[in-house]
């Protein structure tokens, strides 16, 4: 018998193929995977919006070819110790409403497969927390219309509003009803509420949050003395101590051919009902004399017309104007001020730059027309006043002179911020003056946005064809988010913005049927400066957009 010899020369290529092969080959991702987690949904992606939440999720590994179903659930807790409700779905997403989720409240989702008739469910699949804001028919509060007991609020006048509900930061909830005729009126003065408390004010539709405001009534004011309509508000102002607070009951006050003189104290005139359609003064000029003289006006008709003002506001020294003055703040909110011939404010009597000090000058919620007529001055007349700031928000302005601002002497300071916000102006600008502000080479830090300034320049005027001028060494300006319109130098020629120091973004150029007459500014329902704003909402002042 023959034997057969064995070459490991002849089979060492056939291993070593062998080995090969199986280092090639790879491993199985799946392996020791069970099948629940085979199974498992993909990654849950969530969009919202007000009223909705869409969830989706990738498709489990291994699930082609089959028609799985899924469970999905939510939850307030990360837990899921308590589900609030559970949707089934044969799709890979869902899309719940507040029908179901309670708007402003942070909801978490799980979902899995469903069991088939081969296989178990699948292990769940969690989501991040998510929230859906609700719906917002509350439009914005005005500010003048919150009192210490009182508010209105305003929203889109919508079918089924049944109940707003004000939920003091402590204590039980104020449940007020609303009538179909409230629903659709979009209106509601709140009545019986607690000076100086914040509440949370939601609007319902049925169970359905349809806005939410926070408001907080104002605080009491404590009046160092209240009047009567008739009573001598002049020998009031002149009796009262430094920062006395004087009430005007509803009335009218006169002081005929007298000014009220602030001499050297800061004085505060409110109306006690918050409304200057029902509390009028009739002024020829409020003259503050002095260090520490200032004015605050809230929620008054101020009329320089029966006693021929001159002047509205008008620092001087104590005999003198060319006394040093260091003087308190002028403030005015919600007033309705009309009829002074010369300036709204002349602070320009000092004997040299800085000479007169002022701090803050704030002019907020109100409206002041038929100012500064005879065009010797500007509306704000301060060149030689040192200030820190001007403040105009919210504000009206028609025909009121030949420019808005003056502060062209070079005061060696910070340079003042000047703001002018959210304001509506008609129907100024004469004498060739720069219309919105003269600095020259006074260093300012200037920005008017948000506001619609129409029929520039009054009839027969002209003006500068720059709106302002300002080259100071560390000058800014903005001008952003405004609508111009019958915007020119008075010869066809549209104004201009300075070259230098200027910036701008938003500007909008649509005409509106407003003329130098109008003095009724309300915006047109569909118009798009309804939302031109750097917010998105209305651009002017907000009282004439609702």
């Amino acid at each position: 018998m023959k034997t057969t010899k064995f070459s490991l020369k002849a089979v060492l290529p056939i291993m070593v193929m062998l080995f090969t092969i199986l280092a090639c080959q790879k491993e199985d991702p799946n392996e020791g995977l069970a099948a629940p987690r085979l199974f498992k949904p993909g990654a849950i992606s969530i969009k919202t919006d007000q009223t909705s939440a869409k969830l989706t999720w990738a498709a489990p590994i291994l699930s082609s070819n089959l028609k799985l179903s899924y469970l999905t659930e939510f939850s307030q807790d990360t837990t899921f110790a308590t589900t609030e409700f559970a949707v089934k779905t044969d799709t890979m997403g869902v899309t719940v409403t507040d029908e179901k989720l309670t708007v402003r409240k942070k909801y978490y989702a799980r979902v899995k497969a469903l069991a088939t008739a081969d296989q178990p469910e699948s292990q769940w699949q969690r989501s991040n927390g998510f929230t859906v804001t609700g719906e917002q028919l509350f439009l914005p509060v005005r500010e003048l219309e919150i009192m210490e007991t009182q508010i209105t609020v305003r929203w889109k006048p919508t079918v089924g509003l049944d109940k707003i509900t004000l939920t003091p930061t402590t204590g039980a909830p104020i449940v007020v009803s609303l009538s179909v005729a409230d629903a659709l009126a979009g209106v509601k003065v709140i009545t019986g509420l607690t000076p100086d408390v914040k509440y949370s004010t939601e609007l319902f539709l049925g169970a359905k949050s349809k806005g939410l405001l926070e408001i907080s009534t104002l605080a009491v004011t404590v009046y160092s003395v209240i009047l009567n309509s008739g009573a001598d508000l002049v020998a009031a102002i002149n009796s009262a101590a430094n920062n006395s607070i004087i009430g005007l009951n509803p009335g009218t006050y006169s002081a005929g051919s007298a000014v009220f003189t602030l001499l050297q104290k800061s004085v505060t005139l409110k109306s006690t009902s918050g409304n200057p359609l029902n509390t009028k003064v009739n002024f020829r000029e409020f003259t503050l004399r002095g260090t520490g003289a200032g004015i605050s006006l809230d929620g008054i008709e101020l009329d320089g017309t029966a006693s021929g003002s001159l002047y509205f506001i008008n620092p001087t020294g104590v005999a003198a104007d060319a006394e040093k003055a260091d003087f308190a703040n002028v403030k005015i909110n919600n007033c309705i001020i009309h009829g002074a011939t010369t300036s709204f404010m002349r602070a320009n009597r000092g004997a040299a730059a800085s000479d007169y000090k002022m701090d803050q000058i704030v002019v907020k919620n109100t409206i002041v027309y038929d100012m500064a007529s005879t065009l010797g001055y500007t509306f704000f007349h301060l060149d030689k006043l040192q200030f820190n700031s001007l403040t105009v928000t919210k504000s009206t302005f028609y025909n009121i002179g030949r420019a808005f601002l003056t502060c062209s002497t070079v005061i060696a300071s910070t340079p003042p911020t000047i703001t002018v916000d959210y304001c509506t102006l008609n129907n100024f600008g004469a004498s060739n003056n720069y219309i919105f502000m003269d600095a020259n080479a006074n260093p300012v830090k200037f920005a008017m946005t948000n506001s619609i300034i129409a029929n520039v320049p009054r009839p027969a005027g002209t003006v500068n064809g720059v709106v302002m001028r300002a080259n100071g060494a560390g000058t800014t300006m903005v001008f952003s988010y405004n609508n111009t319109f019958n915007f020119t130098n008075g010869t066809g020629t549209a104004l201009t913005l300075p070259t230098t120091n200027t910036s701008q973004a938003g500007n909008l150029a649509i005409v509106l049927d407003w003329t130098a007459t109008t003095n009724v500014f309300t915006l047109p329902v569909n118009s798009p400066l309804r939302t031109a704003s750097s917010a998105s909402a209305p651009i002017g002042d907000p009282r004439w957009t609702y």
